[in-house]
């Protein structure tokens, strides 16, 4: 009887033992394909993420081949782009964007045209080539606050060739929003870069 009992309590601490290790084994199988669901996950994401932005790259050079053909419209796109990225709190909520291109050099209407056309579909506005008296007179600008855009100028040229351009300009929105900014762009290898562009004052 002692014999049998021993045995069945032998038989039972087995049974209990083979379903731990078999209860951990799952578990350690479910925590192994859980992590392996994870990683593949993020790594479809990371994927998704690399094509989206190769496709915004591949859209902003198809939009920039498509509008912007000369010379100027060019080095004042990439003028504009960056100067766009300095506080950026200025452009929020903006339906249009003065430009008053009676401060630039050597600037065409064909050079205008292409410039604007491309602003305006890059950044989704309606563009306006208005002083800041204009503005006024018109009645965009109202107790020195340009409610719905902003106004890009010129100020003063650095320089002006065929293989580089600098000058100061102001990015305006209010007597209390605004800045300014130096931007340098140079040619190489036929094509424009951003050499510098940085922010001068701000109010």
């Amino acid at each position: 009887m002692k014999k049998i009992v021993v045995f069945l309590s032998f038989i039972l601490c087995l049974g209990l033992l083979f379903t731990g290790c078999t209860k951990e084994n799952m578990g350690r199988n479910t925590k192994e394909s859980t992590v392996q669901s994870s990683n593949e996950n993020n790594n479809e994401e990371n994927k998704l993420n690399e094509e989206n932005n190769q496709e915004n790259t591949e859209n902003e050079d198809n939009n920039e081949e498509s509008y912007l053909k000369t010379e100027k419209s060019k080095i004042y796109a990439l003028a504009f782009d960056a100067v766009w990225e300095i506080d950026e709190a200025l452009n929020s909520d903006i339906n249009y964007v003065s430009i008053n291109t009676k401060t630039f050099k050597d600037f065409s209407e064909e050079d205008k045209s292409e410039l604007f056309d491309y602003i305006q579909e890059k950044y989704n506005v309606t563009m306006l080539d208005m002083s800041f008296e204009e503005l006024q007179d018109e009645g965009y600008v109202k107790d020195l606050y340009f409610e719905e855009g902003i106004l890009f100028e010129i100020d003063r040229y650095s320089s002006n060739s065929i293989e580089s351009v600098s000058f100061e300009g102001s990015k305006w929105r209010s007597g209390l929003g605004a800045i300014g900014f130096y931007f340098e762009g140079v040619k190489k290898d036929d094509k424009w870069e951003v050499e510098e562009c940085k922010m001068t004052w701000i109010s």
